[in-house]
């Protein structure tokens, strides 16, 4: 472009610019005032034409019609309530519970008002007023303090429709507006304010009113005093800057800033307003969600059974139901008692077996799960983003050395701790932690009282309740039971001597301690736990007849029939080790599965869907095989493995149960029971390949069962659960007792029984089994126990009773048979 072309073009910018300007002086100063207000107004109002045109067309977000705002419904979490009427937990998006206004202290609609929007029940939505005084103050004098022009109604928009991402403010301002006009056609004030209160965010994911109030105050929002109400609405200015935990003294002085309000707005006096400003900032803080708290992995399992329950049915405006926003109330049967004592149990116990497991294996001894450890490393997200990524195994090791600041679960507390450690210590961290799941049940019905998935939900969400794990020694007692099916009698002795055998790829059996010394009664056998005696019963009842009797009393699972079985290579969950022990606890009958939902309601109460507590039972064996089952594993907690539960533990009362420690102590399990109460405990790691190095301190006596100890020691020994402490396992008849009464151990197998010792038990057991119980029973109670008389003479007595009776009888027919021979020549009495 030359020089010349450019002078040209200024002198003739030049030229137009005076010409404007003559023109501008030559014409009236009121025509010029008209076109200097006019055409800015025109334009401005073409501008906002443009804007509202584009606005209800929805350009700039969804504009909801009245129809639709009528329909409005704010998401509220749904509560899982225990047996005992408890609040255990929730389920939400928006942590969030509705209250009608009446509902609400007034104090809080006051303050919300007089800070808010002072002119709300003058304006329709929009308060210009508030607007004019915005452009003025705030904009153009740039005063900050003068307040925003956003009335409540526009603020409750705000909140049911959020902001377009992206959007500019004039343009979301202009929507909002014409929302907040449409809702005050459609609601009345009073409902704005309950919509709105409802409705507002007060910080840490708390919605609405009733829950901010819970939240620090630990009341319902009908309860909240001036000043609270105060605290609550200053909320809403900033919830994180005024948050009263977090900041008490900025939360005191906005109180004192929203009192001052409400003095202004005419709704409190001067003098009350001073009194409740000096008054110091007193919260009660009270925090719950859907991740912590009471009963976290109980939770995340009932959810899937709770959205399975409610498949099919539907909202009342047609939709289906939303677990997480239509504030169902699940009705469960854990009571909340018993799920507090067995957290604590668990919390309580873990730190010093988590200890135990390092002392094992202290001292530089290497542990043997290191292979294990590096493989589930390159499973880990961090290992697989890495090499997503394109890096090099080595590569990603190095950058799994390199510290971090993050938090992790510490055991040595049982909670949260921020430290600075590298990524692939934090992986062996968790693998090596030890976890534990504890089940409670009732034995009549399988029903769930309480349910423990792990020691802390935030960090590790693996339920170990459900997990399937290696039960050892807990499964004795079905052996024991199937062999007494079998025939076997309590006080036939079997040796602890070591065998092979030959079928099953000459299958060694070994105890733990080593010595295969003496014979020992089944009670003996049992109580300690003795692994060659276990073997040597369910060889002779028959491996298969085994395999089916487990399955019978509820486990699920492929069980293989091989002499292993009876020292517990079967794996189970925790709910099927509670159905078997129920077996022994309810007299033979097993419930048929566990139960934990009871109903689901709406958030006003009606019933959606309900699920009777099972009455049906499976009979697993006789009343009496249970009887005898429950007087062995007496023995366990009174002399044998379990001991510690009397000793230690000061448990009293009617107990029986059994401890079990898989190979190489990756497991360790105790399941028992009470007359009322059928309790599970399992303490492992993760993965199998961590597991304690001596017996003497990974054995289930020092794992499983302290945490088992604990929990039933707080039962027995806390208020408001009368139910489930007392009652009675039901008495031994006197023909069994004289069946049990023998010695538990003996120094060698008998050859000899000395008469008046142990052949009458024996012998009057063997002429008992020709005689249906039925007929036993009938003696009985005909022939009463006599004074002074042992067990065994009256067990003599009723078998002597039996085989006269049974005599005569066959005289009898013999009669019959010979006067019919001889008068009609038949060759019996029949027809």
């Amino acid at each position: 472009m030359d020089k010349h072309f450019l002078h040209t073009l200024k002198a003739r910018a030049i030229q137009l610019g005076k010409k404007g300007w003559d023109y501008l002086r030559s014409q009236p100063p009121l025509k010029l005032l008209f076109l200097g207000v006019a055409l800015p107004l025109l334009l401005l109002t073409l501008y906002f034409t443009f804007l509202f045109v584009r606005t209800m067309s929805g350009a700039y977000g969804h504009l909801p019609e009245k129809a639709e705002l009528a329909l409005v419904e704010n998401a509220e979490a749904s509560s899982v309530i225990s047996e005992d009427g408890q609040l255990i937990g929730k389920y939400f998006r928006e942590n969030r519970i509705s209250v009608p206004l009446e509902e609400i202290s007034p104090y809080v609609t006051e303050a919300l008002i007089a800070t808010e929007d002072s002119r709300f029940f003058e304006h329709q939505g929009i308060d210009l007023r508030a607007l004019l005084r915005v452009a003025i103050k705030t904009k153009l004098l740039g005063d900050t303090k003068s307040g925003g022009g956003s009335t409540i109604s526009q603020q409750l928009a705000k909140q049911l429709y959020p902001r377009v991402s992206g959007q500019d403010m004039l343009k979301t301002k202009f929507r909002e507006m014409i929302i907040a006009s449409r809702l005050e056609e459609v609601y009345n004030k009073q409902e704005l304010l309950a919509l709105y209160l409802n409705t507002v965010p007060f910080g840490e994911l708390a919605f609405g009113i009733e829950v901010a109030s819970n939240r620090f105050f630990s009341k319902s929002a009908s309860e909240l005093r001036a000043e609270e109400a105060a605290v609550l609405v200053g909320l809403l200015k900033s919830t994180r800057n005024y948050n009263p935990r977090n900041h008490p003294e900025a939360s005191t002085g906005r109180r004192n800033v929203v009192l001052d309000q409400m003095v202004k707005n005419g709704v409190m006096s001067q003098e009350k307003v001073d009194s409740l400003s000096a008054l110091p900032l007193e919260i009660k803080y009270r925090r719950e969600n859907n991740k912590v708290g009471s009963a976290a992995h109980f939770r995340r399992m009932l959810r899937r059974e709770v959205e399975h329950a409610l498949a099919g049915k539907t909202h009342p405006d047609r939709r289906p139901y939303d677990i997480d926003r239509d504030g169902l109330r699940i009705h469960v049967s854990i009571n909340s008692i018993l799920q507090r004592l067995a957290e604590e149990a668990v919390l309580e116990t873990m730190p010093n077996i988590q200890a135990a497991l390092a002392r094992d294996w202290s001292g530089g001894r290497k542990a043997p799960w290191e292979a294990a450890f590096l493989k589930t490393v390159e499973k880990s997200p961090r290992y697989q983003a890495y090499a997503d990524a394109g890096k090099s195994r080595e590569q990603i090791m190095e950058l799994m050395k390199q510290p971090r600041q993050m938090t992790i679960y510490d055991w040595k507390t049982a909670g949260p701790v921020d430290t600075l450690m590298r990524p692939i210590d934090s992986l062996r961290h968790y693998f090596t932690l030890l976890n534990a799941g504890l089940l409670a049940t009732d034995p009549r019905n399988g029903t769930v009282r309480a349910w423990v998935g792990g020691v802390d939900y935030r960090f590790v969400q693996y339920d170990h309740v459900t997990a399937r794990r290696q039960v050892g020694s807990t499964i004795k007692p079905v052996i024991y039971a199937t062999a007494l099916q079998e025939g076997m009698r309590p006080c036939e002795y079997t040796p602890a001597q070591q065998f092979t055998i030959e079928d099953f790829k000459d299958y060694n059996p070994r105890n733990p301690n080593g010595d295969y010394e003496g014979a020992y009664s089944m009670r003996g056998g049992l109580a300690k736990s003795i692994n060659t005696v276990a073997v040597n019963l369910a060889v002779r009842s028959g491996l298969q007849r085994v395999v089916n009797e487990i399955h019978e009393m509820g486990i699920t699972g492929k069980v293989e029939a091989i002499p292993s079985v009876a020292l517990g290579t079967v794996e189970a969950t925790l709910p099927e080790m509670n159905l078997v022990y129920s077996g022994f606890a309810n007299r033979g009958r097993r419930p048929l599965g566990i139960h934990f939902l009871d109903k689901i309601e709406t958030a006003d109460g009606e019933l959606i869907v309900s699920f009777a507590r099972p009455k049906e039972t499976k009979t697993v064996m006789s009343d009496t095989t249970a009887a005898i089952a429950t007087y062995l594993m007496s023995g366990v907690v009174n002399s044998g493995t379990g001991a510690r539960l009397r000793s230690t533990y000061g448990i009293s009362g009617p107990l029986a149960g059994k401890t079990g420690t898989t190979q190489d102590q990756s497991d360790g399990w105790f399941v028992g029971y009470t007359p009322k109460l059928v309790v599970s405990t399992w303490v492992g790691a993760e993965y199998p390949a961590v597991h304690f190095r001596t017996l003497s301190r990974g054995s289930a006596t020092k794992t499983a069962l302290p945490v088992w100890g604990t929990f039933m020691r707080k039962v027995q020994r806390t208020g408001g659960i009368n139910y489930y402490k007392g009652g009675g396992f039901p008495a031994l008849d006197e023909m069994t007792t004289a069946l049990l009464e023998c010695p538990d151990y003996l120094d060698e197998l008998p050859i000899y029984r000395d008469p008046e010792e142990f052949m009458p038990v024996d012998d009057i057991a063997t002429r008992l089994q020709r005689f249906p119980a039925q007929d036993i029973e009938q003696m009985m109670a005909r022939k009463r126990r006599r004074h002074n008389e042992s067990p065994a003479q009256y067990a003599e007595r009723i078998a002597r009773q039996l085989e006269r009776e049974a005599r005569k009888d066959e005289r009898r027919e013999e009669r019959k048979a010979f006067w019919a021979k001889t008068l009609f020549g038949k060759k019996d009495g029949g027809e």
